[in-house]
């Protein structure tokens, strides 16, 4: 569904805790990908706490979103959000930090009052006046003067982005251990030694990893909002999901042969398309006889295929469970929780969905339940990607 496919894929996840005391996190994680490729992330800090914090945080990741997918500078956005958030006297109303993600791997990044980013390569943090950057300074309408940090580089594969807010960073002040706060360099140190010991740390890992670490530095009792938002440029992973029998029986060598070619991994969703696999492919499907505690139809095996599972039953309750997560990470046990575990696990995800009616079945539905094929993989496809910020695509046969 992506017109153009990035360079590397652009894994980047989000952990947070709130202030101790509080009722809503004063920060704001956001992240998009726009019609030509490129991904934007935003962590904005409301002043103080709580929802008013939570509110004005909302709004101005909001705005610098909404300005990048018009190709505004980021500049111009950031002007346009500071007279409108400046703050009166000495004060500010956020801070906030700002990437856009070109799919040829270019990097620009704003950033305002807020812990300068980190970036690893080869697993070690780059020094800071070795990232290319500049300093803008914009005159809000209130007549003060604002400064921002830019920097642009071009993205290798492997690379880690950190973002993080001043809690971070402050964890753990006052207490013995870290009389003056974790700082940037004691969270560097940290990250590189995570990175020295699991070098294919996920992003979400590694971003939980963080705010773990940040809330044991303050006793388990958060003295401030707490953030981190991490980004992973590595090598995809693809995932192939076929469900559905070819309209034409001629393209059923075709979509064995693909299930077959295919160098990630495969699922298959229906008994009819897992039947005409095995049978090109001369392949002994294998079934799970014990039931499921999903009450789903029981799954299958067969050489070659990650999972087998029923059709549109199971597509169903896995479109389900992605519009109520609320993360990357989801707990549940069941055939339903397993395929969306797959889904969310890998980056690039093509769908092969097929539309021929079985003309063995007299079920005057069925033609509904094509459609409803139909429908379900494609509000999966549009879920993963703007929710969770996978690559997919479809093809009919």
């Amino acid at each position: 569904m992506n017109p153009e496919r990035n360079k590397y894929f652009i894994e980047a996840e989000n952990c947070q805790r709130t202030e101790t005391g509080s009722f809503a996190n004063g920060d704001v994680c956001m992240s998009r990908r726009t019609d030509d490729g490129r991904t934007l992330l935003v962590l904005t800090h409301g002043r103080g706490s709580g929802i008013q914090a939570n509110v004005t945080a909302s709004v101005i990741s909001s705005m610098i979103v909404s300005y990048a997918q018009h190709n505004a500078p980021i500049g111009q956005a950031a002007q346009s959000v500071l007279n409108t958030f400046g703050g009166r006297g000495s004060q500010t109303d956020a801070s906030f930090a700002v990437a856009d993600i070109h799919p040829d791997g270019t990097v620009a990044v704003a950033e305002y009052e807020t812990p300068p980013f980190l970036l690893f390569r080869q697993g070690t943090p780059d020094e800071e006046e070795d990232i290319p950057g500049e300093q803008l300074t914009i005159t809000a309408g209130n007549g003060r003067k604002h400064t921002i940090r830019l920097s642009r580089f071009n993205a290798r594969p492997e690379d880690r982005i950190l973002f993080f807010t001043k809690g971070v960073i402050r964890s753990g002040t006052g207490t013995q251990r870290l009389p003056d706060g974790w700082t940037r360099a004691g969270l560097a140190a940290t990250v590189a030694g995570i990175l020295k010991q699991t070098p294919d740390i996920s992003a979400r890992e590694l971003s939980t990893a963080v705010i773990n670490r940040a809330e044991a530095n303050d006793l388990f009792v958060p003295k401030s909002d707490l953030s981190c938002l991490s980004v992973y440029f590595r090598q995809p992973r693809r995932l192939l999901l076929c469900s559905g029998p070819p309209f034409n029986e001629t393209n059923d060598r075709k979509l064995a042969e693909r299930v077959k070619e295919w160098s990630g991994t495969t699922v298959i969703c229906g008994g009819t398309t897992a039947a005409i696999v095995a049978r090109e492919l001369r392949r002994e499907i294998s079934v799970n006889l014990r039931r499921d505690i999903s009450g789903l139809p029981p799954t299958s095996s067969m050489p070659g295929v990650g999972l087998i599972t029923e059709g549109v039953l199971t597509l169903a309750r896995v479109k389900s469970l992605l519009e109520q997560a609320v993360s990357s990470e989801l707990t549940g046990q069941g055939t339903d929780f397993e395929l969306a575990r797959i889904l969310l696990g890998h980056d690039r995800i093509d769908f092969m969905v097929g539309t021929r009616i079985n003309p063995l079945h007299q079920d005057p539905a069925l033609p509904v339940e094509l459609e409803l094929r139909r429908n379900v993989i494609k509000e999966i496809a549009r879920l993963l990607e703007i929710k969770f910020l996978k690559e997919t695509r479809i093809e009919y046969l």
